[in-house]
């Protein structure tokens, strides 16, 4: 049972939410359509950390892992990560549980997100071997 009223409509606005992104990327591959482009890699010519994870997610959804890996290995790595901690927020959400019982409100998964995205920004952007595996 929700526990707030007109919660219902939200999350059934936010799960439609997701599933029509996911259709866009399912059906459009960023590689080929105008999706938008990185300011930050137009600016500065380095990779963020969020660089190529369009290509990837696209990727992901057509079951080509490998691929998507070499494209953004953080956000494959983080996919279940996001899709747990957002089925236990809605578990919480619907069980009354309060939300910072949820995973994604975690302070070590917080900061250990911080770190290994900063370090990933870091490396992929280093000339050599370790920067050439990690670039999208």
């Amino acid at each position: 049972m929700p526990n707030s009223p007109g919660g219902a409509g939200r999350l059934l606005g936010a799960l439609g939410l997701g599933l029509g992104l996911a259709a866009v990327y399912f059906a459009f591959d960023p590689a080929r359509h105008p999706f938008p482009r990185c300011p930050w890699q137009w600016l500065t010519g380095l990779y963020c950390p969020g660089c190529g994870s369009q290509r990837a997610f696209h990727a992901l959804l057509h079951g080509h892992v490998g691929r998507a890996a070499g494209l953004n290995l953080l956000a494959v790595a983080y996919a279940p990560v996001l899709a747990a901690g957002g089925a236990d927020g809605a578990v919480a959400w619907l069980t009354g549980r309060p939300r910072r019982l949820a995973l994604l409100y975690r302070p070590w998964l917080g900061w250990g997100t911080v770190g290994l995205t900063l370090a990933f920004a870091v490396l992929r952007n280093l000339p050599g071997p370790a920067g050439a595996w990690l670039a999208p």
